[in-house]
């Protein structure tokens, strides 16, 4: 009997172990797999909303930028080639993140972001006629940190290197805010 009686508080033991053990490792909290960031759908420029300054390439596009959220410098480089830009600072962090108004030589073969990054996506960017104008290029490290590169009609690059969450997701806001100026009429 006492066999009997301990056999069966081993199974019963064992399941409710089992049992236990089972919603212990769901509701363990993970580390999630960042979401790419919404592709910019690039339309003409409206009207800035107030608290906004437009940068960005005058005959082409342009980025609305929160002057609360932001320092925004404009220089242009003296080595070749010579490209005049803006560097973008949230005024919460350290990270950078800049537009090239004449897109850089890549003068690497292989981009070391690209080959230790845990995930990398390649996508199009298109203006609101559905015509491509661009290529975004995204990625994240195993440790989070994520960065983005994009090009726009092949002149002007923008992007930032290897940021926290937030920065990227306010850098993100000013690359999505892309848009084109006007034509002006003759």
């Amino acid at each position: 009997m006492r066999r009997l009686l301990t056999g069966r508080l081993t199974k019963y033991s064992l399941i409710t172990v089992s049992v236990v053990a089972s919603v212990w490792f769901f509701l363990l909290p993970r580390k999630r797999n960042p979401s790419p960031p919404p592709v910019p759908v690039v339309s003409v420029c409206e009207e800035l909303a107030p608290g906004m300054r437009r940068v960005g390439n005058r005959y082409g596009v342009q980025f609305a930028v929160p002057i609360k959220d932001f320092t925004a410098v404009e220089g242009t480089g003296d080595a070749i080639p010579i490209a005049h830009g803006f560097d973008l600072g949230p005024k919460s962090g350290k990270s950078l993140m800049s537009i090239s108004l004449a897109a850089p030589l890549d003068n690497m073969a292989v981009d070391p972001i690209r080959v230790f990054s845990a995930r990398v996506e390649k996508r199009v960017i298109f203006d609101d006629q559905r015509h491509t104008i661009g290529e975004d290029n995204w990625g994240y490290l195993s440790s989070g940190e994520r960065w983005r590169k994009l090009h726009f009609r092949g002149r002007i690059a923008v992007g930032y290197g290897l940021v926290n969450e937030s920065d990227a997701q306010l850098f993100d806001r000013v690359i999505n805010s892309a848009c084109l100026l006007p034509v002006p009429t003759p």
